[in-house]
């Protein structure tokens, strides 16, 4: 192999080479799509001069809508001006798109001919309750422009955001992020059902004279802008060099990422290196070059391509310069390919002459062809940092000249061919998959594993989710591709229990698996069955009748009124999900009960003494369940019972079904003290109520709150917050006795809480009864009344923690 690599790096020109690339670059750089054609003209003609055979363009769908292996492809986009002029005195452009592309935000859409006067406020005033509708919101320096502060700001009106999040800020505190996937999900780029919006990028130093501006006063900025959305077309570039059998390996590095290194390099060093293997004869396996869209380029030729390819390289991200390394990283185990053993040998072969290291397998990005459903092991030349140098990931300093070192560039597309040819010419190297000692654990979520088995339903790996409905997508474990999640799924075959391929997958990653983190993964596999990406085999499901048998044996009377607290995931698997749960409750409480939810919201502007700060703040707007952050069960009871109730407050609303829900909820005002004698706890209590514990544990116990506003706690403060009138606009309302801070029993074991420990010794009787994973627990209102209020009464912090690093309890 080193000889090889020495015969291939001396017919490298890295000076040559880099002029290249820094030429494919600065096409690259427009990042709109008629940038991305002449990109792909550009490479074919590359390919074409460098005497490669059966060179062709494809086009894919850019609609927005068309989909591959759940990649939904982008929607089309094209801008030439994007300009942001603040309205100060001296009249500062603060962004422009024909000085530097990277200032305009892919996906903007254009403004007024002429341009618009718009606000601009900083993140801090938003999440502070300023009024954002048709404004600007500049970010604050680490705030990263993606889905999680993007959907807010368009909920409530915003006209888009200003970013200056930079990864290496502060070494190049004049250079540009690239931003990529400023969109409303998990997709990369902008699709059909994304909203307006107009965005900008700048430097740090710009960044901070805005946010100064804007916090000064009334700052105003005009914006210009001819960005359009369209259904077009998405090019892609491929070619073929011919071998003795017609099994291809595919050389891979993405286009339309306008940096050096991610990936035009990467493009370069895949012609070279298909220019170096045609010189050494005809290989045994056939070699396909495809320079594509990340991720999304690659899983519409995958779903196109009717051959028989055996596995894949990636050359996104070569090392540019000498500030860098490269990870060799192999696929997971999926399917066997020989080149995972020639990569392996490789690192130690040439651990002496380069810089390298060897990694665990993944499954990230365009290596997530190696799932066994698209079944291309692929390999990964990727650059890492060396020790103490910052990462630079898609700054703008990544185009800068002197980036691009050519002797480094040279030596690493010599040890990518290297790999190629021994690869290529291979005919004695095994392909099989490593042989993984397991020894089994035992653990209450892994025993529940052992009994479930999947198998996938659909080809490609989830990551749009476009089966589910806009309003019911959700994040997924490891974003899917960034943990064991990909192997998990890779590894579903409808035969093995959930069990075994975790420990196949903690063995192959080198991890070790947490039952919380089990859980999780449980969970997510349950969602994507039910939404028809996996098949349940084997699944062990909770009923609602089985709920309804375990409430009444736990306690529960017919015509009882109940608080229900509730936890899906904890109990397992529970079949038609949070309707289930809530019909069992009905079920149990007959017709004559009734059961209450609470379903609290996060309007806050102030709570206690701090200043909101969290994305999760939405203004209170009564109509729109998805603020609800006390779980699926009261969300889905809102949406799909319009028999159900619910109370007016403002951040603490509780509803209910059954003939006393009016009564109990009727009395709770907008701004009442939010667990006062008016709300349904008190309500319940009065009515001789129950409350029930599905899962949850007692952290969730509301009914303490009630507790501590009849006894006056000295930690109960006032809230303001935010209120939605019906035209959009903005009414602040002032709360008194609200419930900041931190409390005793806001954890996971909260039955080993001081309240819990005492109130139990002084005779609170918890019934309990088992309910899958987890169980049922059942307290009485007025016991829990007359024991709470004893105990409050004689230590008054009670519901404090003993914590001497707890910034609120050691206050009081």
């Amino acid at each position: 192999m080193k000889k090889l690599f020495q015969q291939i790096r001396s017919r490298l020109d890295g000076r040559s080479m880099a002029a290249r690339a820094e030429e494919l670059c600065r096409i690259e750089q427009g990042q709109t799509f008629r940038h991305y054609h002449q990109s792909i003209n550009w490479i074919c003609n590359a390919m074409k001069a460098a005497g490669l055979p059966n060179v062709e363009k494809i086009n894919f769908p850019a609609d927005g809508i068309t989909t591959y292996e759940d990649k939904r492809m982008p929607i089309a986009w094209d801008a030439t001006i994007g300009k942001l002029t603040l309205c100060n005195a001296e009249q500062t452009v603060a962004a422009d798109y024909t000085i530097h592309p990277f200032h305009l935000i892919k996906g903007s859409v254009a403004t007024k001919t002429g341009g618009e006067t718009v606000r601009i406020i900083t993140e801090q005033q938003y999440l502070a309750g300023e009024d954002p509708r048709g404004a600007l919101v500049m970010l604050e320096p680490n705030t990263a422009p993606r889905a999680r502060v993007l959907t807010p700001i368009l909920d409530q009106g915003g006209r888009g955001i200003i970013s200056d999040f930079l990864q290496g800020r502060y070494e190049h505190p004049d250079a540009l992020q690239w931003v990529t996937a400023c969109t409303e999900g998990s997709n990369w780029h902008v699709q059909c059902d994304d909203r307006d919006f107009i965005g900008f990028s700048v430097t740090p130093r710009m960044g901070a004279k805005i946010r100064e501006l804007a916090g000064n006063g009334n700052l105003k900025a005009k914006i210009e802008c001819d960005g359009q959305r369209y259904a077009g077309i998405l090019p892609a570039a491929t070619a073929l060099i011919p071998g003795q059998r017609a099994e291809e390996v595919w050389l891979l590095a993405h286009t339309f990422e306008p940096l050096l290194d991610d990936d035009s390099i990467g493009v370069i060093a895949g012609i070279e290196i298909a220019r170096q293997i045609m010189s050494m004869g005809t290989p045994e396996y056939s070699l396909r070059l495809i320079f594509a869209m990340e991720l999304y380029g690659y899983a519409a030729f995958h779903a196109n391509f009717k051959g028989k390819v055996i596995g894949a390289a990636n050359l996104d991200s070569l090392p540019p310069n000498s500030h860098n390394i490269v990870s060799l990283i192999p696929p997971i185990s999926s399917v066997p390919f020989h080149g995972v053993k020639i990569l392996r040998a490789m690192a130690e072969t040439f651990h002496d002459i380069l810089p390298l290291e060897w990694k665990k397998p993944e499954c990230f990005d365009d290596m997530s062809l190696s799932d066994s459903t698209t079944g291309v092991p692929t390999v990964w030349f990727l650059k890492s940092s060396k020790p103490d140098v910052v990462n630079l990931w898609h700054n703008s300093a990544q185009t800068d000249p002197g980036f691009l070192e050519p002797d480094v560039f040279a030596d690493y597309t010599a040890l990518a061919a290297v790999w190629f040819h021994s690869v290529l010419f291979s005919t004695n190297v095994a392909a099989e998959l490593p042989k993984f000692e397991q020894k089994e654990i035992f653990s209450p979520w892994r025993d529940y594993a052992r009994k479930q088995i999947y198998a996938r339903a659909q080809v490609g790996l989830p990551h749009n989710l476009v089966r589910i409905p806009k309003d019911q997508r959700r994040p997924l474990p490891d974003s899917v591709l960034y943990g064991p999640m990909s192997s998990i799924l890779s590894a579903m075959d409808g035969k093995k229990n959930l069990a075994q391929i975790i420990l196949e997958t903690e063995a192959d990653r080198q991890v070790t698996l947490d039952d919380g983190q089990i859980k999780k993964y449980i969970d997510a596999l349950n969602y994507l069955a039910d939404w028809g990406y996996l098949t349940a085999v084997q699944r062990t499901e909770l009923t609602s009748t089985m709920l309804s048998a375990a409430l009444r044996q736990a306690g529960v009377q017919d015509g009882d009124v109940l608080l229900v607290h509730s936890s899906l995931s904890q109990c397992g698997y529970i079949t038609d999900g949070a309707k289930g749960l809530i019909e069992g409750v009905m079920t149990a409480v007959g017709k004559n009960g009734t059961a209450l939810f609470p379903t609290f919201t996060r309007p806050y502007i102030y709570l206690g003494n701090s200043l909101n700060k969290g994305w999760n703040y939405r203004p209170y707007a009564p109509n729109v369940p998805s603020q609800i952050w006390t779980g699926l069960v009261p969300r889905v009871l809102l949406e799909q019972y319009p028999e159900a109730k619910r109370s007016r407050h403002i951040t603490h609303s509780w509803a209910g079904l059954g003939p006393k829900a009016e009564a109990c909820i009727a009395a709770h005002a907008p701004t009442d003290p939010p667990a006062s004698k008016t709300s349904p706890l008190g309500k319940a209590l009065e009515l001789g109520g129950k409350v029930v514990y599905i899962g949850s544990g007692l952290g969730p116990s509301t009914f303490l709150h009630y507790l501590e506003t009849v006894c006056d706690a000295a930690f109960l403060q006032p809230a303001v917050c935010r209120i939605k009138e019906p035209d959009g606009s903005l009414r602040t309302v002032f709360i008194d006795k609200h419930l900041p801070g931190h409390r005793d029993f806001y954890r996971r074991d909260a039955e080993n809480c001081k309240f819990f420990v005492r109130a139990v010794k002084a005779g609170l009787h918890i019934g309990e009864v088992p309910f899958g994973m987890s169980k049922l627990q059942l307290i009485d209102l007025k016991e829990f009344y007359e024991v709470g209020i004893k105990l409050l009464q004689e230590d008054p912090r009670i519901l404090l923690c003993d914590d001497p690093d707890c910034q609120f309890c050691k206050n009081f």
